[in-house]
């Protein structure tokens, strides 16, 4: 057993940022692709990257956000207004003091859009200064604004889905029968991907002869790890041979070393004319033990090749006693 550990340690590769102590108790990566970890010791507007949030929010909370900022800004160049004075505005039509109100509002948004209609305009010096710094802060900001709509169009979407189980189960490598570890992704959105590459790091507790726990990293190769189109679905299998970090070990043993397994996936979308990447892990728990993925091509009568994206989880039980040959 001994000689055992020391060979994967010295395969293992380096720490890859994450640690290498005892991280069993959370995954490393969400399911949605992010990094799961808690960042503390930084200011809070240096550790958040707005940018990317408005990139990546739901597009009803990026709305919601340039609506709470149009807001905002209007109100604060109406108290500016009010502060001045409003008797430097000329034009305005009131009978009331929530119509005085509603006046200084709506020209503070068309100074702030340069729509200027022209029936209100500011007729004293401070006024006028007011104005024309609300027109400043208007075309930066909707410059800002129309380069974030841009951004969030014309990046290529998350076209990559992953089925949510990684299965273990025999599989034929180089003629004969061994133990594997396969997950399934898919082309959701029927996007041109092309020279799609997957990489898969297995993380994984080793304990030593006084039972303590290091946690190591480790590149499995990969039966295939390059496609050169990816039209429909691709399983992604590591076959457990004696090279394997994984060989030999049984259920209890796989339990135990609390393996997560990150895969990464890279390609180019020819659609969105850029480089695509999309990441996913399994943790034990969403590993099932002696599970094989059900195709799911078939042919209609004339010969059309058809995929079900519904089989993408689906899968059928195979017994298996370790993670060794089966022949």
């Amino acid at each position: 057993m001994s000689e055992r550990k020391n060979k994967l340690a010295i395969t293992a590769d380096k720490e890859l940022g994450f640690g290498i102590t005892d991280v069993r108790q959370k995954r490393l990566i969400n399911p949605d692709g992010s990094y799961n970890y808690k960042r503390i010791g930084l200011p809070w507007y240096e550790s958040f990257n707005f940018y990317k949030w408005l990139n990546t929010a739901r597009w009803r909370h990026f709305f919601y956000i340039i609506f709470l900022w149009y807001t905002i800004v209007n109100i604060i160049f109406v108290a500016a207004y009010y502060f001045v004075g409003v008797d430097q505005i000329g034009g305005m039509m009131f009978n009331s003091g929530k119509d005085k109100f509603w006046e200084i509002y709506f020209f503070s948004s068309q100074t702030l859009t340069t729509v200027g209609y022209g029936r209100i305009n500011p007729t004293g010096f401070g006024a006028s200064a007011i104005a024309s710094f609300e027109a400043l802060v208007g075309l930066l900001s909707f410059a800002i604004i129309t380069g974030l709509l841009f951004s969030r169009f014309s990046k290529a979407p998350d076209v990559v889905m992953y089925s949510d189980k990684a299965m273990i189960a025999p599989f034929m490598w180089q003629g004969h029968e061994i133990i594997a570890i396969m997950a399934r992704a898919g082309n959701r959105i029927n996007s041109n991907l092309m020279n799609v590459r997957a990489q898969i790091t297995l993380t994984m507790s080793i304990f030593d002869e006084d039972d303590k726990e290091t946690r190591k990293f480790y590149s499995l190769a990969l039966e295939r790890d390059t496609v050169a189109f990816f039209p429909s679905t691709w399983t992604v299998v590591h076959p457990i041979d004696e090279h394997s970090p994984l060989y030999g070990l049984d259920y209890e043993g796989f339990k135990k070393a609390h393996p997560e397994m990150l895969m990464l996936i890279s390609g180019f979308d020819e659609t969105f004319d850029q480089n695509i990447f999309s990441r996913m892990s399994y943790t034990f728990d969403e590993m099932v033990w002696g599970g094989k993925f059900v195709k799911p091509f078939y042919f209609e009568g004339d010969g059309q090749p058809v995929v079900d994206f519904g089989k993408m989880n689906t899968f059928e039980p195979v017994p298996i006693d370790s993670l060794v040959s089966q022949s």
